[in-house]
């Protein structure tokens, strides 16, 4: 078997099945545990004292992976030492241990370590530090480091259960062996922003040289979640400073453009948009798209139409321009055969999409094949139950098949769940008023 593939197989039962257990039974203990799961490294460490707390069969600690992750080396270290006292197989703290001699140059030690607590069997400490049994340099290392979270990332992906400790760790020690290492730091980053702390994802970011080929995605990454943990007016001046400082990046404005539009301020999100369009990337039949949406949320259909038929001519068969300029038509009693294609087109392109399909549905309504939207429509229930829109189609289907029990129940219903922006409320009073007054 292929030495890497044995390296993943062994970092696969290694993150699936990792427990831990305290000897020690505590308020402290169980504040951290639920901070470490939910990746509050500070308040793990703030619960945490090396003196008071018992480390005795340990397998591995949160304190000890918290302490790394948040660049605390010299309690990270202690940690480490303790822990090896009980467990000398640990192998969190045996990397820790390597880690800080390769880091401070201590070849020696790390080879005395090495020799009398290293099993010769131990795969994952082999291939990050060794090549044909030569210790590596230093940046080999980290980016062996990396290559370990790289691959776990992956697999873990494909099983839907990702933690985020684990990575976060590892990717500190690859930084800790080599803080030129852009790529770690990229990963950090990203690892941060995923489990929604932006503020330590920019401080990551941040340190990403001008030079490196991931600062530009550093930079977009910076911007987009200021539009996350700030208030408009703070977003809006940070992500335009971050314009500034990178010569007017197109994707830099595009993000600026976006939050505009998320943040319901769709007159400069046009204008932000009309200045992207100019420039003529290869995203210019999805910048299209997006300013019709804006003219559309505005009331200016003529223009919205315009744009969407643009984003059309330049990338045919777009299942979401599809359906928003067909839904648009259907919507104003406009070209309904036309809008009918144009949503089974996007509906083989896009089967999952229930905005698609109530769309698809509503084109049907729309051409009094009502049982047909009938059965359509409910699927798009079953696939969002708490959409109101289409909770309100459907209760107007079962009216058109004089279903009105159930036609008033839907209608009740989306009254009930619909958000203002929705703009349904007025239309199902009208029709429940004249329900009740027949």
């Amino acid at each position: 078997m292929n030495k890497f593939i044995r390296i993943l197989i062994f970092l696969f039962i290694y993150f699936s099945h990792l427990q831990y257990s305290h000897a020690f039974s505590s308020s402290s203990y169980l504040i951290s545990q639920i901070a470490f799961n939910k990746y509050d490294f500070t308040k793990v460490l703030s619960e945490f004292s090396l003196s008071k707390d018992s480390i005795k069969n340990l397998k591995y600690s949160d304190e000890l992976i918290s302490s790394v992750i948040m660049n605390d080396y010299s309690l990270s270290e202690k940690i480490a030492e303790e822990i090896l006292l009980n467990n000398p197989k640990n192998q969190e703290a045996i990397l820790i241990k390597l880690v800080n001699y390769i880091k401070y140059n201590k070849i020696s030690e790390f080879n005395n370590f090495f020799k009398n607590n290293i099993e010769e069997d131990n795969q994952l400490v082999q291939f990050i530090f060794f090549n044909n049994n030569k210790l590596k340099n230093k940046v080999d290392i980290s980016n062996s480091l990396i290559e370990v979270v790289r691959s776990s990332y992956a697999n873990e992906e494909k099983n839907y259960h990702i933690n985020y400790n684990f990575f976060l760790f590892y990717t500190t020690l690859a930084i800790l062996v080599n803080p030129n290492n852009d790529e770690a730091l990229f990963f950090k980053a990203q690892f941060f922003q995923l489990i929604e702390n932006y503020v330590l994802a920019e401080t990551n970011y941040s340190k990403i040289k001008k030079s490196s080929m991931y600062y530009q995605d550093a930079q977009r990454n910076i911007a987009f979640n200021y539009s996350k943990f700030n208030k408009f007016l703070i977003a809006e001046k940070k992500i335009k400073t971050l314009i500034e400082l990178n010569n007017n990046n197109y994707f830099l404005k595009r993000i600026l453009a976006d939050f505009y539009r998320v943040e319901k301020r769709y007159n400069l999100a046009i204008t932000t948009y009309d200045d992207l369009i100019t420039t003529k990337e290869n995203d210019l039949w999805y910048v299209y798209y997006l300013r019709g949406i804006c003219y559309e949320r505005t009331n200016q259909w003529s223009l919205a139409e315009k744009d969407f038929l643009s984003s059309l001519n330049l990338e045919p068969n777009q299942p979401n321009v599809l359906n928003y300029l067909a839904y648009g038509w259907l919507e104003r009693d406009m070209n309904i055969e036309k809008s009918l294609k144009m949503l089974k087109e996007a509906y083989s392109k896009n089967p999952n999409s229930h905005h698609i399909l109530d769309s698809l549905a509503w084109a049907h309504f729309k051409k009094n094949n009502y049982k047909e939207a009938a059965k359509l429509m409910e699927k798009v229930i079953d696939m969002a139950p708490g959409e109101a829109i289409s909770l309100d189609h459907l209760g107007d289907i079962y009216f058109a098949l004089n279903r009105k029990r159930e036609a008033k129940y839907f209608w009740i219903q989306a009254k009930d769940l619909a958000e203002p922006e929705d703009e349904i409320m007025e239309e199902i009073n009208i029709k429940l008023n004249k329900f009740n007054a027949g």
